[in-house]
């Protein structure tokens, strides 16, 4: 294993993570009349926050596929690097083609989503317990949020109806947040590997 390279590619999605993280709590407060509970995450790049929001999501896109190319080239593991480089892919098409460009942002969130969750089950081979559990819990969450989810889809942005008491923002959020909380961790992961004595590499 290639131990700058998993460094770096820890950094890219430690630090593209949390920047898009913190971007959504900036904008939901700079959006006017948002509601995280009600709207969709995607609503933050619509209107006066769009800018910043959609720039944020290209960013996380690009600091996910770069990641995933530097991983490939460490662990050579074909499967997770083609989970991880499609939700990147698509992640920056999230943020390319944002909500008001139908059809194509409605193509685009759902394979980010989904991959992402994939991406987090399939990470545990190049993690050791107890953080590859964490990471398999993490994508099997989301999974299941996204299953509730698709009862909000195509619902207008405006809607408030519920489905478990909870609003389609929040329910969003019990699908992306996982993914957020699993590249933040791995990332720090694989920032935090090391060379033994003889040279071989642990994490």
């Amino acid at each position: 294993m290639k131990l700058d390279e998993a460094k770096v590619a820890g950094t890219l999605l430690f630090l593209g993570s949390i920047q898009w993280f913190l971007v959504i709590v900036l904008t939901e407060g700079l959006h006017p009349d948002y509601n995280s509970g009600a709207h969709y995450v995607s609503s933050l790049g619509v209107g006066t926050t769009s800018l910043l929001y959609n720039s944020s999501l290209i960013l996380f896109g690009i600091t996910i596929v770069a990641g995933a190319y530097l991983l490939q080239r460490a662990f050579s593991s074909k499967f997770f690097f083609v989970l991880l480089i499609v939700t990147g892919f698509a992640t920056l098409g999230v943020g390319l083609f944002p909500e008001d460009v139908r059809p194509l942002h409605g193509i685009v969130t759902p394979i980010a989503l989904l991959f992402g969750a994939l991406s987090a089950i399939v990470s545990y081979r190049l993690q050791k317990p107890p953080l590859s559990y964490v990471s398999v819990g993490l994508g099997v969450l989301s999974l299941g949020a996204s299953v509730f989810f698709n009862s909000y889809l195509g619902l207008p942005r405006d809607s408030n109806i519920t489905f478990l008491g909870l609003g389609k923002g929040t329910m969003e959020r019990l699908v992306i947040y996982p993914i957020l909380l699993w590249c933040i961790g791995f990332g720090g992961h694989l920032i935090g590997y090391s060379k033994d004595r003889d040279g071989s590499v642990e994490p």
